[in-house]
């Protein structure tokens, strides 16, 4: 650790992860928002405590929320519970808007582990389910995270995939009109299946080429 200059607690900047590139020319002129990701850990279960019995699904609004500050959220016409998406280069997500005097300006905040198959609209950027808070993260590893030989060096079911996010990765947020909503419940075409995202935004899993594309 000290070798990285991390012997005690270190500030270290954002790092610029160019994860909005190119993401404005996909949503046009409509009203939008520039805002710090960042993912704690869930308020009201974790990793495996199931979050789709009618108690947590009452405390949590029974479905996925994304906090935002209240003067973001006016700026560009957002009103606690609408609905908007959040997208990067990375992916997109769906969810209602909780506007709060918590949050500061500049910072979106998703709790981790909400379910994906409770009150998940489609994107109206890919067409497809709208996804939870990894969906606009990716895989950063730091050098430091192999010291010590602790356990996810070893344990191949906990191998090392996309991560909660602290402070790096932005996300570019719109409103979505209630009327724009769609559920997709109907069949699931072979062609609707195999429908690429459009132009910016990744096919999953992200790759190596992909990262070299953004740079």
């Amino acid at each position: 650790m000290r070798d990285f200059g991390e012997g005690f607690c270190t500030y270290r900047p954002p790092v610029d992860l160019q994860a909005t590139q190119g993401i404005e020319e996909i949503i046009k002129d409509k009203p939008h928002l520039v805002l710090n990701w960042i993912t704690p850990h869930s308020k009201w279960g974790i990793h495996s405590t199931y979050n789709d019995n009618l108690r947590m699904l009452t405390l949590f609004r029974g479905g996925p929320g994304i906090w935002v500050s209240e003067n973001d959220a006016q700026s560009i016409g957002l009103e606690d519970g609408d609905w908007f998406e959040a997208l990067n280069t990375n992916g997109t997500t769906m969810a209602r808007v909780i506007v709060s005097q918590r949050i500061p300006e500049g910072m979106a905040m998703m709790y981790h582990a909400q379910e994906k198959h409770i009150n998940t609209p489609g994107s109206e950027t890919t067409g497809k389910r709208g996804g939870i808070l990894n969906s606009v993260t990716r895989v950063t590893v730091k050098p430091t995270h192999m010291i010590g030989g602790y356990a996810q060096l070893s344990y191949g079911f906990n191998y090392y995939g996309t991560v909660g996010s602290q402070r790096d990765e932005y996300v570019v947020l719109h409103k979505i009109d209630d009327a724009d909503i769609d559920w997709l419940e109907r069949p699931l075409t072979p062609e609707r299946e195999a429908a690429l995202n459009p132009p910016g935004v990744h096919q999953a899993p992200y790759t190596y080429e992909d990262e070299l594309e953004k740079s």
